[in-house]
This record gives structure tokens, sequence and C-alpha cells, in this order.
């Protein structure tokens, strides 16, 4: 996991935690980062891409990193958002989630999903055909795009979708942007855990950062960081 600081001098942090495959590096990622940092010292987690215990891969890491930090509100993205539903520290000010992956709706029957997560495979032979340019956001580079994970193994669908099932309740302090289009996770399962009235729509693909509509949002965005639900 690596962990990157984008201090410019804000008294406030801020925990942004990144979606499956995004970098810093990327260009979209970076006009997110840029916006947050303006407002908050912003630390920035990119999740590793291949593992297979979301607990002691993802959740344990950021929970003893977080530990250290304060009050700061969690701003997440897609795996980013599976990550932080976890993370119960009482220093967390508002969550704010960016396309949370809470659900999977997969095209493939159950016993065939069932009979792929119960092999003891931990190398990603599963093709992760939906993570194309159309499907992530109309303005994804080929860098970031070609960057992107396009399979995933057994054991990351396994421990994912465990992950899944058992979900804690989401907090009184947590919002969602999401688009209804979105062909990467199931926006159905952001509607069953959050109030409509904590849910803000927008048009364009999976990851608002990378859609043209990101400028109409982005000020919510850090409202909501700052505010709350209240902010919508």
């Amino acid at each position: 996991m690596q962990i990157r600081v984008y201090d410019d001098g804000a008294e406030q942090d801020c925990l942004l935690v990144l979606g499956w495959g995004n970098r810093c590096r990327h260009e979209n990622v970076q006009w997110l980062v840029d916006r947050v940092a303006r407002e908050y010292r912003t630390h920035v987690v990119e999740l590793p891409t291949h593992i297979t215990d979301l607990q002691r891969e993802w959740v344990d890491p950021v929970r003893e990193y977080a530990a250290d930090l304060g009050e700061f509100p969690i701003l997440a993205h897609s795996a980013g958002g599976l990550t932080t539903a976890f993370l119960d520290d009482p220093g967390v000010t508002n969550r704010v989630y960016l396309s949370p992956w809470w659900g999977s709706d997969l095209p493939l029957p159950d016993a065939v999903v069932d009979f792929v997560t119960s092999l003891p495979v931990s190398k990603p032979v599963v093709p992760t055909g939906n993570l194309e340019g159309d499907a992530i956001g109309d303005l994804a580079t080929e860098a970031q795009l070609a960057d992107g994970p396009d399979a995933a193994s057994p054991a990351f669908l396994r421990t994912t979708g465990r992950a899944h099932d058992r979900l804690p309740p989401a907090r009184e302090d947590a919002v969602a942007f999401c688009t209804l289009t979105d062909r990467v996770v199931d926006p159905r399962a952001v509607g069953r855990r959050l109030h409509a009235d904590r849910i803000r729509l927008y048009q364009g693909g999976h990851e608002l950062f990378s859609s043209s509509s990101r400028e109409r949002h982005i000020d919510t965005v850090l409202a909501a960081l700052d505010r709350g639900p209240a902010a919508l």
C-alpha cells in the first residue's frame, strides 16, 4: 500500500482512499487530489491491486495509518469506498463516497460466480472486460486505461464478495455521488445503503473525476467533506 501526503499548509487532514488500480500519477486522479489539497492536508491511499485478503491487505493498513490523524473526513472512490466502510475510527468527521463498490452486478449465473470464486487461484485470470474508457469516464486517458487492471483472481473476487456480504450499516455522516449508468459497480447497492437525500447523482462514467460533469459537482463534494449530508 502506497500513501502520499499533499501538504500545502492546510490545517485539517483528509483521508483520500483511491479505487482499484487508481494511481496519483494518473492525470484525472491528480485533478481530484489537487482540488482536495487546496482545502486539506491530503493523505492519498493507493490500494494494492491484486489481493487475497481484504481485511489484512486493505482495511487493516488504512485503519492503522488513520489512527494517527486525529479528526479528519474521508473521501473514498470505488474499492476505497468498500475499504473505508469497515473503518470505524472515532476521528472521522464525514464520509464522502464516489461510486462506492458496495456491490457488483456480474452478468453471470450465481452458480458460475460461486464456482469461479471457489477456485484456489490467486493469479489474475478472470478478465475485467468492463474497465473500458466509456465505462470509466469520457475524460479517461490512454495512460490511465493502460495502467488499469485487466483481470482479477478468484481469490480477489472471493474476498471482495465476502466483504460485500458483511458490510456494516452506513454511518449517519455518509453521502455518496454515483451515476445510475455505472457499469463497473452496482449503483443499486448504494441505494440500498443510503437514503435518497444522501445521494447525489451525476452524469458520466464510474469515475466522477474522469467525467466531464466533474466541475459541476466538485464544490459539492468539498462541501460534503466539510458539512456532511447537510451539504446536499
